[in-house]
């Protein structure tokens, strides 16, 4: 039997496809972007779970289509930093940023603690505004102990 006569063989009707996380409308599960984002955060289901208060059987249970997330799950999981807009429409939150802006978001949300510590603390330093930074050019040049010099310099270069 060759491939061209099984093609033709195979009743349409009777073959059947993983259709677990797709619904209706030809989308993605509630379910599956659950699932999704946990793994994005890098977090296992008993991390999650015992994180956002809720029993491992719970979150199998929204993680394969038994039961639909309610909010009260869905408020610490996003405090865990999942994006509970997407998980909700499939739609990031912030997909309507520059792609500089996500790109920073993205590395931000994946960075260790101490780094997205790091970050956050250089992001609260006021910087001071435009008008009141005054460029001020000077050169000072040390030479032999106690000598200084100021101002303009010119250097004579010796050819040897």
């Amino acid at each position: 039997m060759s491939l061209s006569d099984t093609s033709e063989s195979m009743d349409p009707l009777s073959v059947t496809y993983d259709t677990s996380s797709i619904d209706v409308c030809g989308n993605q599960h509630v379910s599956t972007r659950f699932r999704e984002e946990r793994k994005r955060l890098g977090l296992s289901q008993e991390t999650t779970a015992k994180a956002i208060g809720i029993s491992l059987s719970s979150l199998s249970a929204y993680e394969r289509n038994k039961v639909s997330p309610p909010a009260s799950v869905l408020i610490p999981y996003a405090k865990l930093g999942a994006d509970v807009q997407y998980i909700i429409t499939g739609e990031r939150s912030s997909a309507r940023l520059p792609d500089a802006e996500q790109q920073l978001i993205t590395s931000f949300r994946s960075a260790p603690a101490p780094v997205q510590a790091g970050i956050m603390a250089m992001l609260q330093v006021s910087l001071p505004s435009n008008e009141d930074v005054k460029p001020k050019v000077r050169q000072q040049f040390l030479g032999k102990v106690g000598q200084v010099v100021d101002g303009k310099v010119k250097i004579k270069t010796f050819k040897c």
